[in-house]
C-alpha cells in the first residue's frame, strides 16, 4: 500500500509541475526555472528505499514527462531520471543518510540531470546554445529551486521511508 501512496504522490507532483508551478513562477523567470520535483522524489527513493525501484519510477515518470511536457524526443528524461535514480541508490547503500549528504546528492543529481538533458538535446541539434549560456540561463536558477524543494520535503520523505522500512522489517519477523 505504501508504494501506491508514493506513486500517487509522484503523480500529484507531475500534475503540479505542469499546471500550478507555471502560474507561480514570475513571467521574467518562465523559461529560466524548470522545476523537476519528480526527479527529487526519485532521488529520495533511490537513497532511502531501493535503487531498482528508483530506476523503474525514474523510467516511468521520465517517459511520462517526455510524452506530455517535452515532445521533442521520447526518452531523454526517462533515461536520465532512471539512470541517476539508480546511481543515487548505488552511491548511498546505507539508509542512514543525513540532511547534508542528501542535499549534496540532490544538488549533484539535479546538476547532472540537466547536464545530461542538455548534452542529449545538443547532440541531436535541438539546442543551439552553448553550455556556458545554458549554465547561467537555466541550469543554476533551476538548481536552486530543486534544492529548496529537496529541503522542504526532506523530513516528510525521511519519515515516510523510515516508516515504510519499519513495517517491512516487522513483516519479515
Amino acid at each position: 500500500m505504501n508504494r501506491n501512496w508514493m506513486i500517487g504522490f509522484m503523480f500529484v507532483l507531475f500534475i503540479l509541475e505542469g499546471t500550478l508551478l507555471p502560474l507561480i513562477i514570475p513571467d521574467m523567470w518562465q523559461g529560466r526555472i524548470i522545476p523537476q520535483f519528480i526527479f527529487i522524489a526519485v532521488l529520495y527513493h533511490g537513497v532511502y528505499q531501493h535503487r531498482h525501484t528508483a530506476l523503474i519510477m525514474g523510467l516511468a515518470f521520465g517517459f511520462l514527462q517526455d510524452i506530455v511536457y517535452y515532445g521533442h524526443m521520447i526518452g531523454p528524461h526517462a533515461f536520465s531520471m532512471g539512470l541517476l535514480g539508480y546511481l543515487a541508490g548505488l552511491l548511498f547503500p546505507g539508509r542512514n543518510i543525513t540532511l547534508i549528504p542528501m542535499m549534496a546528492a540532490a544538488v549533484m543529481g539535479s546538476f547532472l540531470y540537466q547536464t545530461i538533458l542538455f548534452a542529449i538535446y545538443s547532440l541531436f541539434n535541438l539546442s543551439k546554445m552553448t553550455y556556458e549560456v545554458a549554465l547561467f540561463d537555466y541550469l543554476i536558477p533551476s538548481l536552486f529551486v530543486q534544492l529548496l524543494f529537496a529541503l522542504a520535503i526532506y523530513v516528510p520523505m525521511r519519515k515516510w521511508f523510515d516508516l515504510q522500512s519499519g513495517t517491512a522489517e516487522n513483516e519479515q519477523d
